[in-house]
């Protein structure tokens, strides 16, 4: 099944954050560091296309994102106000 965002909205794949250092100590799950890899892209207002591409990873924010399960995966649909910066360099 194929999902398809709907106006200024965005699919990511949440990436979880490490819990575990280099040196072995485990660190909690933390909320502030929200990141995800983008699976599919939505269209602006006036129709032309979002300033990011399927893969791009970003950092996001807010907390109306919805938690969709897909597949046995767990996806969020974010608008696309909520995303705060794309993370260059890292695929």
């Amino acid at each position: 099944m194929k999902l398809k965002p709907l106006g200024e909205r965005v699919i990511l794949k949440p990436i979880e954050s490490e819990e575990k250092t280099k040196s072995g100590i485990y660190l909690p799950k933390s909320e502030d560091k929200k990141q995800g890899r983008v699976v599919e892209i939505g269209t602006m207002k006036d129709g032309t296309l979002m300033p990011l591409q399927k893969g791009d990873t970003v950092l996001y924010g807010g907390y109306s994102n919805e938690e969709i399960e897909l597949d046995g995966e767990k996806f969020l649909i974010v608008e696309f106000k909520d995303i705060l910066a794309k993370i260059e360099g890292e695929k």
